[in-house]
């Protein structure tokens, strides 16, 4: 078992006054630190090499999640400092009704973007302006699903690093790039590569399937209550739709893009070009 710091017992301790600051992101911002929770968001997390800081469990929990065994030697072994809590203090420092006994603090992954916005075969989600962290987190776990990339999300969106985001992501912040962008500055710069823009939105004139996917390419997904960013109509190739057979006005943001970026794989696969 991993060495252990003396148990805390008390909700009012630092450590955990710490931790719950975490939740905001001026906190977040200000100390490129965030928390996670839960026996698969920390396992995906120190799979992929994401440095943590330390780990935060309840040695009763490995009765009903017996994975955080593993999890804690795992952690001993990147050299992670684990804390045993009580129960009670595992709850103080969860954002969620039901904790499964696993709180971490982790550096906030940093990604240059510019190391593949030149790849030929660039396959970039960019989640425009999107205010609902349970869309950012699913979007950012499907273009993770579909071999995207990266995902670039611009300024005035929710913070990928969000607690509810990052628990929407199922673990795949953690396996590809995330970028928080300047939206005029990115499109330029796609712009001066050379890189297919296509934005989706449901005035688009042209169906989504009736459209080239061909690499390198930017999906643009914007806003469901306003739509993207005017600049990026102006940047684009085409504007594309996903045509309603039925009375729903429209599709949530998260699956529209889904749809999209496995029709890009569908037609990729197809044409032998194979993975981003």
């Amino acid at each position: 078992m991993p060495e252990t710091a003396a148990r805390i017992t008390s909700t009012k301790n630092p450590l955990v006054k710490r931790i719950r600051s975490l939740a905001d992101r001026a906190n977040r911002d200000a100390e490129g630190r965030m928390a996670i929770e839960g026996v698969r968001l920390v396992e995906e997390a120190l799979a992929a090499g994401v440095r943590a800081e330390l780990l935060l469990y309840d040695p009763d929990a490995q009765r009903e999640h017996p994975r955080i065994k593993d999890l804690l030697q795992r952690a001993s072994a990147q050299g992670v400092r684990t804390i045993e809590a009580a129960p009670h203090v595992i709850e103080a420092a969860s954002e969620v009704e039901t904790p499964q006994g696993v709180v971490a603090v982790l550096e906030i992954p940093r990604h240059d973007l510019t190391r593949v916005l030149g790849t030929p075969d660039l396959l970039l989600v960019i989640v425009d302006r999107i205010q609902d962290p349970g869309n950012l987190g699913t979007i950012i776990r499907v273009a993770d699903a579909a071999g995207a990339s990266a995902v670039a999300v611009t300024r005035g969106s929710v913070d990928p690093h969000n607690p509810k985001s990052v628990r929407a992501t199922m673990g795949s912040l953690f396996h590809l790039p995330v970028v928080e962008v300047d939206a005029a500055s990115l499109a330029a710069e796609l712009t001066r590569l050379g890189v297919h823009i296509l934005v989706a939105d449901q005035q688009g004139a042209l169906e989504y399937t009736s459209v080239s996917l061909r690499r390198p390419l930017a999906l643009v997904l914007g806003s469901e209550a306003t739509g993207p960013d005017p600049l990026w109509r102006e940047a684009a190739e085409a504007v594309v739709r996903i045509p309603m057979y039925g009375r729903a006005e429209s599709l949530n943001v998260a699956i529209a893009g889904a749809l999209l970026l496995y029709e890009a794989r569908r037609t990729r696969d197809a044409r032998g070009e194979g993975a981003s």
